[in-house]
């Protein structure tokens, strides 16, 4: 798949290392610090977010469901920053992140209305590494569904407009791609300070 160039160089961020309050516990313990709430979220216990669960069953939390990167309230002068709108392909709402965002705090998924797109470092934080020879980077029992394919970050790319950072669960890293790309996308809700930055 084809992404933004600087410098000539297709950008790829790759991680040096695991989350170290993660990488001390086995997956059994990792695993066991996740509540289940519903059947579409789950408390993590390590780090308080609220994560949003996938399902097969066709509609607004379908895992086959893909978005375009689209925030309106970002800068459209002589650049546009704002995305692209509807570029997925989905069922339950328009196919990009603001339009997915809103239609689940619209349905209050597990009664909350504050969902949004996690960031890279929250993404980072529900990645097993030590799942990338057998991926995806994720517990399978906590999130079914999961693909061993890019997931959409909140983060903006700071050196192209059009651009945005996708998280992979294949390789278990961060990667810059155009925000017209159709990707998955997982949201989540709640602050923490417990998170281990991503390195750039």
């Amino acid at each position: 798949m084809s992404g933004p160039w600087h410098s000539g160089l297709i950008l790829i961020a790759l991680l040096v290392g695991c989350n170290a309050a993660e990488d001390a516990l086995s997956p059994d313990e990792r695993d066991g610090l996740y509540s289940i709430v519903s059947d579409n979220c789950v408390l993590d216990g390590l780090t308080g977010l609220h994560w949003e669960i996938k399902d097969e069953e066709r509609g607004l939390h379908d895992w086959r469901n893909r978005y375009s990167w689209f925030n309106p309230r970002e800068a459209h002068g002589e650049l546009d920053f704002r995305g692209t709108a509807n570029g997925g392909q989905c069922a339950g709402s328009d196919c990009d992140t603001w339009d997915y965002v809103r239609a689940v705090n619209d349905a209050e998924l597990c009664g909350f209305s504050d969902w949004r797109v996690p960031s890279r470092d929250e993404l980072y934080s529900i990645s097993d590494l030590r799942k990338a020879a057998n991926p995806p980077t994720a517990s399978m029992d906590i999130f079914p569904y999961t693909q061993a394919d890019e997931y959409w970050s909140s983060n903006d790319y700071s050196f192209q407009h059009d651009a945005a950072w996708a998280w992979s669960f294949r390789y278990g890293h961060d990667r810059v791609d155009w925000k017209s790309e159709a990707k998955f996308l997982r949201l989540a809700r709640g602050s923490t300070n417990e998170l281990t930055p991503v390195k750039e």
